[in-house]
């Protein structure tokens, strides 16, 4: 099988939503979220830490050139570092499987990314924020021994709701990103996929932002 031939393979596969593993997911973040109410009285919920990692659960759509759109299941993490109360600089990276491809077709999407980050910490029970990230992905795929890879930009940008429970911990109740990638079609010629990217996981901080 040619590079080719592989990635007209990939471009064909229909996608299947998997809507009901992501809602279970969402359901048990926010019984957590309503467990640790009590901890939220003990502490300042309004306080800054100087930094902050975080791991989630990801779920993407993407599509491709031409129109064809895939699931990928997969995990991302981040790191921030507080500049100001409002203002962060954040760095996230990504692994991410396509998933219900053929018998013997594996193909992944790795991004990474960096950018400024601004959190809105006005309310008491939930911390909002919003980023604007640009960097780098790389697509690969394999069968029967035949590797191939592509390198793309990529820009993130999205909305995502923290739930503080303590000074050190904090469940990412949601958080949904649009992800921009650039990669060629298989004639080389550019193109742009625009693709949809959600998450759900923890956040440990650290320290105090003065």
């Amino acid at each position: 099988m040619t590079r080719r031939t592989l990635a007209a393979a990939l471009i064909s596969i229909p996608a299947c939503l998997p809507c009901a593993a992501i809602a279970r997911l969402a359901a048990l973040l926010l019984l957590l979220g309503a467990a640790g109410s009590p901890a939220r009285a003990q502490w300042t919920p309004y306080a800054t830490p100087e930094f902050e990692a975080s791991g989630a659960f990801s779920y993407a759509r993407a599509h491709s050139a031409n129109s064809s759109a895939f699931n990928l299941i997969g995990g991302s993490g981040e790191f921030a570092y507080h500049l100001r109360h409002w203002l962060a600089l954040a760095a996230d990276g990504g692994a991410y499987r396509f998933q219900g491809l053929p018998s013997g077709i594996t193909s992944n999407l790795y991004t990474y990314a960096g950018g400024p980050r601004i959190t809105f910490r006005n309310h008491r029970y939930f911390t909002p924020f919003a980023q604007a990230l640009i960097g780098g992905g790389r697509l690969t795929a394999e069968s029967g021994g035949l590797h191939a890879g592509e390198n793309s930009v990529v820009f993130l940008g999205g909305l995502g709701v923290d739930l503080p429970i303590s000074h050190g911990f904090a469940i990412r109740a949601g958080q949904v990103d649009y992800l921009l990638t650039r990669f060629a079609r298989i004639d080389g010629s550019g193109a742009t996929q625009n693709n949809l990217r959600v998450s759900f996981g923890v956040v440990l901080r650290f320290g105090d932002k003065e």
